[in-house]
């Protein structure tokens, strides 16, 4: 009976140990990858090219598939206990007064936003790769109005083995809301030069919505914001007659790169150019 109770007893005590680690059975798990996979990666992937499986190997933690049939939700869930967080801003603050830490010390759930495919002037073929961080949530919902989804850039240039990773940003900023970040909208900018413009809107409940656009580029190997135009749409509220919209575009010229972009708002008879100086895009 003695030994019987002990057996009993080593059971639930293993059970208890288990279930305080892992949180209810039914929550998402979380792996532990290394911090090495934050650094410079060397990644060959075979062709055809599989973005999610990508995505798998730069981020390699615990693949969901959470989709119904309203709406697609995979994740990779992902901690890092060795990893030392860096502060990001997200866009939904003022002044740079919201950032956000990646990696989480709780986690990480990575999604894939979307792929750009390209083929420069020489041949070349390119897929750059666009990804969403967003903390962990033991259900795998991206929550948080003023959140946003921490925006994270891969591009890889086609070789005779496959695709090769050339450029890998984990995290840039945040972008959105509910912890999505938009999807990206390429713009030749220079002669095989494509940069990512991101429109960015929020409000409070029921508007306005104000609208911000940003561009992302690849610069000295990395990418980074170098745009920001705030104010370039905003949506009617209630009785206010208030709204506008703007269309951009890249003004053709001379330069070969990093060209003039010219914002132009709907029935307000205003442009504003934005001329690349430096490091960044400044109103001209």
């Amino acid at each position: 009976m003695e030994k019987r109770l002990q057996v009993i007893f080593i059971f639930l005590f293993t059970w208890f140990a288990a279930h305080a680690q892992t949180g209810d059975p039914g929550d998402l798990r979380r792996r532990n990858v290394s911090d090495t996979i934050l650094g410079r990666r060397t990644l060959v992937v075979p062709n055809p090219f599989n973005a999610t499986r990508t995505l798998r190997r730069l981020f390699p933690g615990k693949f969901y598939n959470l989709s119904d049939a309203k709406d697609k939700n995979q994740l990779i869930s992902w901690i890092c206990n060795r990893c030392k967080p860096k502060t990001y801003p997200d866009l939904n603050g003022e002044d740079g007064d919201s950032v956000t830490l990646f990696p989480d010390p709780g986690g990480e759930a990575t999604r894939l936003i979307n792929v750009f495919s390209y083929t420069d002037s020489s041949g070349n073929e390119h897929k750059v790769m666009s990804f969403n961080h967003s903390g962990y949530d033991p259900d795998g919902i991206q929550m948080g109005r003023f959140t946003g989804g921490l925006l994270g850039m891969a591009r890889f240039v086609r070789i005779d083995s496959g695709w090769r990773l050339q450029v890998f940003q984990p995290a840039i900023a945040a972008y959105g809301s509910f912890s999505h970040a938009p999807i990206l909208e390429p713009l030749l900018i220079g002669k095989d030069q494509y940069a990512f413009m991101i429109d960015h809107g929020n409000g409070p409940p029921g508007g306005p919505f104000v609208e911000n656009d940003y561009l992302i580029a690849e610069v000295g190997g990395t990418y980074r914001q170098i745009l920001a135009a705030d104010s370039v749409a905003k949506t009617a509220w209630d009785d206010s007659p208030g709204a506008w919209a703007s269309t951009y575009k890249v003004v053709p010229g001379g330069k070969s790169s990093f060209r003039d972009i010219v914002f132009i708002y709907k029935g307000r008879h205003r442009r504003r150019v934005f001329v690349y100086s430096g490091r960044r895009y400044k109103e001209k």
